[in-house]
């Protein structure tokens, strides 16, 4: 493959002192990265929206159990299936479907309210902490996208669920409240999300409630999608790259450091993460002393007893080093390359009993870079 270096920048020594670490240095194991707290990047909406409202509904019961409420539409009475087979369910009746690979949209024909219904494959059973992190990486990265946003409220539900309740203002300017209900089957991850005008949302909760209770879920079906591919483009600082990234990977920012901003992107069950940064003091890194400042900064940030199995100049200009820790258990691909005075570094790290499953995230991702 060929990607370009991602452009961010990492908290860093200074260029000389990296440079030495090359040879004698202190690593910090396989996840080294954010200290900070995440900052958004405002990735472009990729679902269709409309306004929301302020209140929690109502405990939404076990699946099967229903309720029936007041809402001002029809419900259909028969299911809607997406095309995947990954779920089915009931709703308004005149809200026109609008599909899409990982779910579908519905939004009332009076732009009073929507509902959309998805599904992403993350490839393995989630723990209570790594279903947590997904769900805190919808959140910042898709919902806190839009102004105002605010968490309202979390609330396991009878069936499992996590119910979130958020306020923020819409792309049209109004004011409105949304919430969502997040729950796992098997490998995939399916996600309700309900919104409404905020001087809407009381007519409107009880029969949303209602079509949420009548969700069936197909995982088998799920299951065969590609790998997190609800993803959103990231543009790295000051508009030198922009690749693809899952919604569902928490995302850091670190500048602790000066010369340097590191961004990472983490997968909720923390066995892999994409690292991007770069360095740039104002003087030109000669090509002759890159590649021992690209391996300064491996030996500083990810561990003290890395091993280079593979370095090739790609046809692009930059390098990419193919490298592993037997410390640390865990394998790692970085390319670097200079662009006059700014050291650019793009690095995965994975576990190694999770190479073959995250592969793929990476590779779409190395395929997704672009230089504007």
């Amino acid at each position: 493959m060929t990607p370009k270096l991602n452009r961010i920048i990492f908290p860093l020594m200074s260029f000389i002192t990296l440079v030495a670490l090359a040879c004698t240095c202190v690593g910090s194991g396989l996840t080294p990265v954010p200290t900070a707290v995440p900052i958004p990047t405002n990735p472009p909406p990729t679902k269709p929206v409309i306004d929301l409202p302020t209140e929690a509904p109502a405990t939404k019961p076990p699946i099967g159990g229903g309720q029936t409420g007041g809402a001002p539409f029809e419900i259909s009475k028969d299911l809607y299936t997406h095309p995947s087979g990954a779920f089915s369910t009931t709703f308004p009746v005149g809200w026109e479907p609008n599909e899409r690979d990982d779910g579908t949209y519905w939004a009332d024909p009076d732009g009073q309210a929507s509902m959309d219904v998805s599904f992403i494959n993350v490839g393995v059973q989630f723990g209570e902490e790594a279903f947590t992190n997904y769900v805190d990486a919808i959140e910042f990265n898709w919902f806190a996208s839009f102004a105002d946003y605010a968490e309202e409220s979390r609330e396991t539900q009878q069936d499992g669920s996590l119910l979130v309740l958020k306020t923020l203002t819409d792309q049209n300017g109004n004011p409105a409240t949304v919430f969502s209900y997040y729950w796992q089957v098997g490998t995939v991850l399916y996600e309700q999300d309900f919104w409404a005008l905020s001087d809407q949302y009381d007519a409107l909760v009880d029969g949303f409630v209602e079509i949420a209770n009548s969700a069936e879920t197909n995982d088998a079906a799920g299951s065969s999608a590609p790998l997190y591919n609800f993803r959103y483009t990231y543009t790295c600082p000051k508009d030198v790259c922009t690749f693809s990234v899952p919604y569902g990977w928490n995302y850091f920012r670190n500048e602790d450091y000066n010369f340097t901003i590191a961004d990472s992107f983490k997968s909720p069950d923390r066995l892999t993460y994409v690292e991007n940064l770069t360095y740039d003091d104002g003087t030109v890194i000669n090509k002759s002393v890159a590649g021992a400042f690209a391996l300064g900064l491996l030996k500083e940030f990810y561990a003290q007893d890395i091993v280079v199995t593979d370095d090739k100049v790609q046809p692009d200009g930059s390098e990419r080093l193919l490298w592993n820790s037997q410390s640390g258990n865990y394998y790692g691909e970085s390319f670097f390359e200079t662009r006059g005075t700014t050291f650019l570094l793009l690095t995965w790290v994975v576990d190694n009993s999770s190479y073959d499953l995250y592969v793929p995230v990476w590779s779409d991702l190395l395929v997704s870079y672009t230089i504007p």
